[in-house]
């Protein structure tokens, strides 16, 4: 498991995203799970500690008519 540490003003979501390269249910919720501590900030402090469990996801591919 990773550790990120916030920034003043991180938001969950976006460290999410930047990390898994996706913010869909499953991987939301992976990380919530292992982030109960955060709960109850919709945005970090400086210093807050964000575990990243291990999570595979796949990536959508877009398909071309042409």
């Amino acid at each position: 498991m990773n550790k990120y540490k916030a920034n003043d003003g991180d938001r969950l979501d976006v460290i999410v995203f930047k990390n898994y390269g996706s913010i869909d249910a499953d991987v939301i919720d992976a990380v919530l799970d292992a982030n109960e501590h955060l709960l109850e900030n919709a945005v970090l402090k400086a210093g807050d500690i964000v575990f990243l469990p291990e999570i595979t996801t796949t990536q959508e591919t877009t398909k071309a008519l042409w």
